[in-house]
This record gives structure tokens, sequence and C-alpha cells, in this order.
């Protein structure tokens, strides 16, 4: 349970972080009729100034968060900091009353996270993670292909990009995992409804990689129900890029379906062996924002949540199953065995 906000008018949001995020998330919450923009924090003054410039809003600027919430009183904190910040920022904007929507990894560890959920439960606010991949229309689709296949055995999601990623990435020893992999995990589990047990992963570093640590990984999890999900990924990949969502290929007893990540996923019906190919059909998408599809879509979750009490997607005590994924993975490609997920 989490407090709801029952006075009138748009959510007052402030915004932590003039980087990437911090700008798009600025845009969007100026676009939208449930929220306004009333302030934005960094430490860097500089960057925090050209940010609300391109931006285009005039809003309370500043480089004290406890200072800006006192004086403020938001009902939302976006919280686009760095990774290591997201313990400090979150806890700070919870403990004054705030909701907060948190970019991925809710925080540097598993064990920081359970301490934050434990933080939201104390203060009765509602804290979740932006899992944008979940409120693609594609993956939308992708989840009701995967009901009509079911019962589901086999998930591979294959992940090739060339991403120089932030400077804080280049701290991580497995970068892949840690900053992009949950993305894919997250997605996968709401795709298929199934959370993970254990994994066998295997990462390692290309010659040619900018990172010090892992650029590259395969994971094999073993899933609820008996799907297996195997994750392929390379952050410094050559040619044969993916999308940012990966190229999917789910199976089940009903036959199968795949998605490049952009486009309508594909389902084929099953098949016996010497019968001809049945016809695929193209799953109907929704249309969505071109520049930063899913965005306007976890706003409006998140605020409909803030007025309803209903659960939205990334809600922090969810989000924990998807980062154990991750420590998980981490885990094994450390040690050379295979590992729990603890959820």
């Amino acid at each position: 349970m989490f407090a709801t906000v029952t006075t009138p008018g748009p959510l007052r949001a402030v915004v932590v972080g003039a980087g990437f995020m911090g700008r798009n998330w600025a845009r969007e919450i100026a676009l939208q009729p449930d929220t306004e923009l009333v302030g934005w924090v960094d430490l860097d003054e500089a960057a925090l100034q050209d940010a609300a410039k391109e931006a285009g809003v005039s809003v309370v600027l500043g480089t004290d968060l406890a200072a800006l919430l006192d004086d403020l009183r938001p009902d939302i904190v976006f919280n686009s900091s760095p990774p290591a910040a997201h313990r400090a920022v979150t806890t700070a904007a919870l403990e004054h009353g705030c909701a907060v929507l948190t970019e991925k990894p809710m925080a540097m560890s598993l064990a920081e996270a359970r301490d934050l959920v434990a933080v939201a439960e104390r203060t009765g606010r509602l804290l979740a993670v932006t899992q944008d991949r979940r409120q693609l229309s594609g993956t939308r689709a992708l989840k009701e292909a995967a009901r009509r296949l079911a019962p589901l055995t086999r998930l591979e999601i294959d992940f090739r990009l060339p991403h120089r990623a932030g400077p804080y990435v280049h701290l991580w020893d497995e970068p892949l995992l840690r900053e992009m992999a949950i993305h894919l995990f997250d997605a996968a589990r709401a795709v298929t409804g199934a959370d993970a047990t254990s994994v066998f992963c295997n990462a390692y570093r290309t010659p040619w990689s900018w990172y010090p640590g892992n650029d590259s990984a395969e994971a094999l999890f073993r899933m609820d129900g008996g799907l297996h999900f195997a994750f392929t990924g390379c952050w410094t990949a050559r040619s044969d890029f993916t999308s940012w969502t990966g190229s999917w290929y789910l199976e089940g007893a009903g036959g199968c379906a795949t998605w490049d990540g952009v486009n309508a996923p594909v389902l084929t019906p099953a098949r016996e062996e010497g019968q001809a190919e049945p016809p695929a059909e193209p799953l109907p998408v929704a249309p969505q924002s071109a520049e930063f599809p899913g965005l306007a879509e976890v706003l409006a979750g998140f605020v409909r949540a803030l007025r309803t009490g209903e659960v939205p997607d990334g809600e922090c005590h969810d989000n924990l199953r998807s980062l154990a994924m991750v420590e998980a993975a981490v885990l094994s490609a450390r040690t050379g065995q295979s590992a729990v997920v603890e959820h």
C-alpha cells in the first residue's frame, strides 16, 4: 500500500539529474497535462542551467535536493541521477513524503535496493523503476502472443549494439549486465509472466572494447513453469546490430513468435514434421512516440497509480525480481558456477 494524491490539479514534480534521461523527463513532464515540472536539481549548476535552457522550461533550479524539497513540497521526484547516487536521492525524496520514479537500476546492489523498498514501506510512499521496455506496444503484443503459445518452453533474446555509455558505467565490473541487461530481463518477465529461479552466465571483454569491464555476456536462466530463457548481449558489437530492445524468439506448444524490437511481432502457429509452413500472423501494435517510445506510458501509469492506488509497472517490490536476475548473473559470471536467483 502507498499514499495516493487527492489534491486537484497536475501533480507537482522535481527532476534530479541534468543528464540525458533527466532532460527527457523534463520535456515529458512538461508535455503531459497531469504533471507540472516545478523544480530541477543537479550538483553541476552550469549543466543544470544548460539543461533547463535546452528543455525550454522556467522552474526553480538548485544544487541542494533537501532544501529544494523543503521549499517546493512536490508530489513526485524523478531520480535521474547516476546509479551510485540512487540510494541517497531516493531515500531523501521518500523521507520528504514524495513518490519516486527512478531510473534503473534501483540501486547499486540488491541489498541496497531492498533497503530502499524498506524505506518506501516505512514512509508509505510509492517507489517505482522506469522499465520502459514493458510499455512498448511490441512488448504488449508479444505478451498476448505468449498467452496463445502457452505452455512456453524457450525464450531467446539477442542484443548487439556498439554503445559508449556514460562515465559511471566504466566503474562497473559488468557494465553490460548491470546497466543494460536489466531492461531485457525485466521485459522477459513481463512478456512471459515467469520469474527466474537460477542462471548460468559467462561474461567476457572483447579485444577492441572501450570498457574496462566485461562488455559481453551469455546467460541461461531457468524460469518458472519449465521455461528456459537464453540471453546473449554485446555492447561493442561490430556489425549486424539489433534494436535497443534486442531480437526475440519465443516458443511454446502453440508455435513461435519473433520480434525485432521495432516492428510488429510475428506469430507462426505450430506444425508437425512434414507439414507445410502455416501462414505467419503479424500482431497488431499501437503507434507510439518515435522520440522515446514508452516514456509517456511510464509517466501515465505512475500518475494513474498516485491517483487511484493501482500498482504501476516497475513498482519496487516487483522490480527486485528483475534486479535479482542481474545480481545472480554477475555472481555466476564471477564464480563460473550456476547461481540461485534470490527473490
